[in-house]
């Protein structure tokens, strides 16, 4: 079932940030599958674990931010719109020239005008609190899972890695840290040395209450303006 809906969704989508969508095979109906185009790049989650691979956010980081924001913007421009409900740095990836396209719709959801969805549930540390909850959310939820996508560009980790109880004694175990982020008492972790400007649209995404998010054409106007300020810097 959810190839199918992935391929529904897919199928019907055209932007340079989203991967291709070329074709279904299958030998049954039980048996269907989804041919999209080949991102040679992998994806940034292993891009960011080959710490031998320099990054910063005057060049690659920011790029990878912008390419992610302008598909987003895309998907909730469409009618109705398309939230992807499963976002975070696994499901977006990279060919040669290091562009990023975001993949991985099988939890995506139409939302029509003025409609908000109750149902399902993506990664967790990328989840949207009001999507722990379980409250009606929008497309809102995508820019939150953004700005956690924002953690992982800056640190290279796995969003609220530091505080589990898997590295380590003194670690809290998942449940509690989903708790804290559902109250808003918890949000991921950014370097010292971050960029003030990423760390204000970041925080921005970030925002507990989904009315105080900025929409995501904002969020590539935003980042389009901090690539500049930050190239400028010497």
């Amino acid at each position: 079932l959810s190839v199918s809906l992935e391929i529904e969704t897919v199928s019907g989508l055209s932007h340079c940030k989203i991967v291709r969508f070329i074709g279904c095979t299958w030998t049954n109906k039980k048996d269907l599958g989804g041919v999209s185009e080949y991102m040679d790049g992998g994806d940034v989650r292993t891009l960011l674990e080959t710490r031998k691979i320099e990054l910063s956010w005057k060049k690659e980081k920011i790029s990878i931010a912008i390419d992610i924001a302008e598909a987003l913007a895309y998907m909730h421009s469409r009618s109705p719109k398309i939230i992807h409900r499963d976002l975070k740095s696994r499901n977006v990836l990279l060919n040669s020239s290091m562009v990023a396209k975001l993949s991985d719709f099988g939890l995506s959801r139409n939302r029509t005008y003025e409609e908000t969805l109750t149902a399902g549930v993506g990664t967790v540390r990328w989840t949207a609190p009001e999507v722990m909850l379980g409250d009606n959310y929008s497309e809102q939820a995508d820019v939150y899972s953004f700005g956690v996508v924002l953690s992982e560009l800056d640190t290279r980790e796995i969003p609220f890695e530091e505080k589990s109880s898997k590295t380590g004694a003194g670690g809290a175990p998942d449940m509690a840290i989903v708790i804290k982020v559902a109250k808003g008492e918890l949000r991921p972790s950014f370097a010292p040395d971050c960029p003030d400007v990423i760390l204000r649209i970041a925080r921005a995404c970030l925002q507990f209450d989904p009315a105080l998010r900025p929409d995501s054409e904002s969020v590539v106007q935003m980042l389009n303006d901090a690539r500049v300020q930050l190239q400028a810097m010497s």
